[in-house]
């Protein structure tokens, strides 16, 4: 660590700014959103509301910090050397060898702030690091931050010890007064935590959507409630660059489900959903793609409703959705599909010996997309019931094996060839069929070339 990363109070103090051009506006912009008084000094005289000159030693007295900005090294120095006579702290914008100090890249969320800093040596990637950062961090902390700042004295006045007031903290901000302070009732959520102060705690179930497989697919909802979960429980199809982002001391379960070898029935992960927020645990459900597109969510709901458990559910980006934009395949069309219709190749009871009773003729209908979720099993059956039922066998079809993922696969073949396609080079990751005319534009059909021969020929 290069530097100390400070925060440094500027409630009814005097902030000194020196400087001129871009650097100089940007650092007012940033003193301006402080309850500092601030004193701008501009001796190019291209600032607004500055003095047009330079400072005289007495009028840096007072200066609780001083902050001089010039792009030109000689300016930069001359406002340095004035700085020094006041002893004040100072930060030259760009000079570091001139500094006192570093300002660090800041993620602003009301009273709570996040500083990116690189010990002056790095401001761009402090930038690039901060925006990372701030996409995590929801704009809704906003609220939350000045939530946190009114409840703050009367959690001191009730709970004196420091263990218990922070334990009362975690239960305060995984409750539903957090939620109240992130739809701006403040007022409303710290009646509600001053309630639960000596309440015991509630457990809650989030059943959470983790996309595709792209961790960079997650919305910022997940993202932040896999930070808070005291417990995951997930399933085979979240990817590991997903998890190596949650709560790294929350206790895991793995309930991966895979073709013909389902390791945690179903009602088994309903038991173990309830047992853990019954213990008061912040509970999060991990399911890939979207829990309510084939992903059982609904039986979930159900059952933790029926257990009176606290359910809340936050939408993920479905396979469909995401293997689509991947591959660069529009769903619908002007030209080639009016509408899509999501259907799973997997039959309630997992024996693909049952035939799938789905309606035929609709899904066969020209001009429509068919995207089959866990279809490479039934593929055959899937692709015989729409040809019988007037899809014309040469319909493009792409099949997406790990989709969005590093290790992704793409197989471009016509409807009549499907199964021989799949059975040609099998897949070992979750894989999405997409049906229809829209297939056809995937644009990198030299690659699977010789695969589509080759399964035509066996077909033949």
């Amino acid at each position: 660590m290069l530097a100390l990363p400070l925060s440094w109070p500027l409630e009814n103090r005097q902030v000194v700014l020196i400087g001129a051009g871009a650097w100089a506006i940007r650092k007012l912009n940033l003193l301006k959103r402080t309850p500092a008084t601030v004193t701008v000094f501009a001796p190019l005289a291209d600032l607004a509301d500055a003095l047009p000159r330079w400072p005289q030693p007495v009028e840096l007295t007072d200066a609780a910090l001083i902050i001089v900005a010039f792009d030109d090294r000689a300016l930069a120095e001359r406002g340095a050397e004035l700085a020094r006579t006041s002893r004040a702290p100072l930060n030259v914008v760009d000079f570091p060898d001139l500094s006192d100090f570093h300002v660090p890249a800041i993620i602003d969320r009301g009273s709570l702030s996040i500083g990116v800093a690189t010990g002056g040596t790095a401001p761009v990637l402090a930038r690039e690091t901060r925006r990372k950062i701030e996409a995590a961090v929801p704009p809704s902390e906003t609220e939350v931050a000045a939530f946190a700042t009114a409840l703050s004295p009367r959690l001191r006045e009730l709970i004196p010890d420091t263990d218990d007031r922070r334990r009362a903290w975690e239960n305060i901000l995984s409750s539903p007064a957090t939620e109240l302070a992130r739809s701006g009732k403040i007022d409303e959520a710290v009646a509600l935590a001053l309630t639960l102060v000596n309440a015991p705690r509630t457990g809650v179930v989030h059943l959470v959507g983790a996309g595709p497989g792209d961790p960079e697919l997650l919305t910022l909802k997940a993202l932040r409630l896999l930070s808070e979960a005291d417990v995951i429980v997930y399933d085979r199809l979240v990817g590991d660059g997903v998890m190596d982002l949650a709560r790294r001391d929350a206790d895991r379960f793995y309930v991966g489900k895979e073709r013909s070898n389902h390791s945690v029935p179903q009602d088994q992960i309903h038991e173990l959903l309830v047992e853990q927020a019954r213990l008061g645990k912040r509970v999060v459900r991990l399911k890939g793609g979207d829990p309510f597109v084939f992903g059982r969510g609904g039986e979930e709901v159900e059952a933790l409703r029926a257990a009176g458990i606290e359910v809340h559910i936050t939408p993920g980006v479905t396979a469909a959705l995401g293997c689509a934009a991947s591959a660069a395949v529009p769903l619908t069309h002007r030209d080639h599909a009016q509408s899509v219709t999501f259907i799973t190749g997997h039959s309630k009871d997992g024996d693909h010996s049952n035939p799938l009773m789905l309606d035929w003729s609709a899904l066969s209908a020209p001009h429509h997309t068919l995207v089959v979720y866990m279809g490479v099993a039934t593929a055959r059956e899937i692709a015989d019931k729409l040809t019988r039922h007037g899809r014309m066998p040469d319909t493009p079809v792409l099949v997406i094996e790990n989709g969005t993922r590093a290790n992704e696969r793409r197989k471009l073949t016509q409807l009549g060839a499907l199964a021989d396609t799949i059975a040609a080079t099998p897949t070992k990751g979750p894989a999405l069929v997409i049906i229809g005319e829209v297939a056809g534009l995937y644009q990198d059909q030299t690659a699977i070339a010789g695969v589509v021969e080759e399964a035509m020929r066996l077909n033949a």
